[in-house]
């Protein structure tokens, strides 16, 4: 078996909570218990679904990852559904022609991201990291994902979701074009069925690379009298990038010794390997069980590894396969019925594999795991 051969610091294991607030609420489960009294906790089987359309997105010339036009917050209304409490089981998103209704390929999205409205008003604890409480990511090469049947994300009905939409065009250099993006949302509506489901919830932790600060991995003790440096990279707003809210203890885009990182970087030709520690990006209370795994990467990726560190063994490998004929995503592997364990007292960390082979134009990396985990 191949190991990672890198040198890690020992990481200051802190809770990664961003308010005193959410540490009062229970956890799902919890609540779920003291309110059978007053909600059906049982589930119909029968997969409902919400169609929301994004804005339209005009693509007129190149767009790398990240670049393109973008429709930042698109409200997805639930109150029409008789349930106070849905469970989310899939999401699908697809690209079309705005002028003529015909569906495009999946090589016009650069990504698509469901995220909670209002976490901070739920009655229990979002264990989801991140301002934007990520629930679902779509891309080109992964546009649909179906969790584990038997298996959702709860969700309130009043607070409803936002999605935030994003085109792309790596290809095709004479190009007018108005797209926009069709998502599909499946759940199931409590009722008083006898079947039941279970509770999963969303973690996203990704690879980071250092762009300033004193020697050392991240939050080493040094020397080095460096002043604290703001975050810098990527504008949120218009990328992939997740990012933290300002009152955070923990925030893995700078340490408390000066060191600055970021979710994106700049590929040079080749192949090339970025690794990062993301124990505190797991915010692991108790041990925690994967379920489901997909990823999130730009093109020229090859792979994306979960690693455990504390015993160098590799727990899961997702493939990326790129087209052949063109710059561009052609599948990123999702993988359901898992069981991977993950444990309190180790360290854990997610690797990525790319290989640029364009040699004229310049393209960024990224890699996010997308990971559904038992409540």
């Amino acid at each position: 078996m191949n190991s990672i051969k890198f040198i890690y610091p020992s990481i200051v294991i802190a809770l990664i909570i961003s308010c005193g607030h959410d540490q009062q609420k229970p956890e799902f489960n919890n609540w779920l218990e003291q309110n059978r009294s007053t909600l059906a906790t049982s589930i119909n089987y029968q997969l409902d679904s919400i169609c929301v359309l994004s804005d339209v997105l005009t693509i007129d010339t190149i767009y790398r990852s990240m670049q393109g036009p973008y429709s930042r917050s698109t409200q997805i209304e639930l109150s029409h559904i008789k349930s106070d409490l849905i469970w989310l089981t899939g999401y699908k998103c697809e690209v079309f022609d705005a002028a003529t209704e015909i569906k495009l390929d999946d090589e016009f999205l650069c990504h698509n991201n469901l995220n909670y409205n209002h976490p901070e008003a739920y009655p229990w604890k979002i264990k989801t990291l991140g301002s934007e409480k990520r629930i679902f990511t779509l891309t080109a090469g992964q546009t649909a994902i179906n969790l584990p049947e038997g298996t959702g994300i709860p969700v309130k009905t009043e607070m409803g979701l936002s999605f935030f939409s994003q085109a792309l065009n790596h290809n095709y250099n004479k190009i007018s074009l108005d797209t926009y993006q069709k998502v599909t949302i499946y759940y199931l509506e409590n009722n008083d069925s006898t079947n039941k489901t279970t509770p999963l919830y969303a973690q996203t932790p990704f690879v980071t690379t250092k762009i300033g600060g004193p020697n050392g991995g991240f939050n080493e003790k040094t020397s080095e009298r460096v002043a604290p440096a703001l975050m810098c990279g990527f504008d949120s707003a218009n990328t992939c990038h997740i990012s933290f809210p300002s009152n955070a203890k923990y925030n893995p885009y700078r340490d408390d010794y000066g060191r600055t990182y970021n979710g994106h970087w700049h590929l040079e030709n080749g192949q090339q390997v970025f690794t990062t520690n993301i124990t505190n990006m797991l915010n692991l209370s108790k041990q925690e069980r994967i379920i489901a795994m997909g990823a999130h990467v730009h093109p020229f990726a090859i792979n994306v590894e979960l690693w455990d560190l504390t015993f160098n063994t590799k727990l899961s490998t997702l493939n990326v396969q790129n087209h052949r004929d063109k710059i561009g995503l052609n599948r990123i592997e999702f993988k359901t019925n898992l069981s991977i364990d993950l444990d309190t007292n180790r360290q854990y960390a997610l690797r990525t594999y790319y290989d640029c082979r364009d040699t004229i134009n310049k393209h960024t990396g990224m890699a996010n795991l997308g990971l559904y985990l038992l409540e």
